[in-house]
């Protein structure tokens, strides 16, 4: 990739998009500390500084907003644009997002909940099945186009590899939530580094 292509053009968002984007962050925050059940429209209101008007204007229920959260949680990172080109190195970006930062990250915190609660309500299993779905058919695009570039080796079956893989990074994700310790972490980060490495083309 040349130096261009590494620029990360900006995206502006409206006022409306970050108002969304942070008050999904106060929905991670509350779910993450008591659970789906326990939240209301009042209460995430309450914590966000804003009328309950303003939440009832952007989410129609209290369901409509948790799977609002989930969306904005699923969004492509903000440095995305620096791999466009690569998509081995965009499966890689993606992957290691299952790698914590730290033992308190409010989305994977949310997340468990959310699935948690998919099993009680049918609902929400539907939404989180449905963007599941949407993941696996991005990482497979991804896997697709970095055969076609040359990236990724020729040999590998893709659906068979990228539901492994997923299997794998959500593994992952669990390992690090019940024991939240570096040493969970960096074995996280350094399993995925090399589920992606094996799927590559040797220089």
């Amino acid at each position: 990739m040349t130096a261009n292509s590494l620029k990360r053009v900006p995206q502006p968002q409206t006022r409306g998009q970050l108002q969304q984007k942070y008050i999904a962050g106060v929905v991670y925050d509350l779910i993450a500390e008591q659970g789906i059940e326990n939240l209301t429209m009042r209460q995430v209101a309450d914590v966000a500084k804003v009328s309950l008007g303003t939440i009832t204007y952007h989410f129609r229920s209290k369901e409509a907003l948790i799977a609002a959260a989930l969306e904005s949680g699923y969004e492509l990172p903000d440095d995305w644009y620096q791999y466009k080109g690569s998509p081995a190195a965009q499966l890689r970006r993606i992957a290691l997002s299952y790698a914590l930062q730290s033992p308190k990250e409010r989305w994977w915190r949310f997340w468990i909940n959310y699935v948690a609660m998919s099993t009680r309500d049918p609902e929400i299993q539907a939404i989180q099945t449905k963007r599941f779905d949407r993941q696996r058919r991005f990482w497979i695009k991804l896997f697709t186009e970095g055969k076609e570039l040359g990236e990724i080796r020729g040999d590998i079956p893709i659906e068979e590899t990228v539901d492994r893989m997923l299997v794998e990074v959500h593994g992952h994700i669990i390992l690090q939530l019940v024991k939240p310790s570096p040493r969970m972490r960096m074995n996280a980060r350094e399993a995925i580094n090399r589920m992606i490495d094996e799927t590559l083309v040797k220089p």
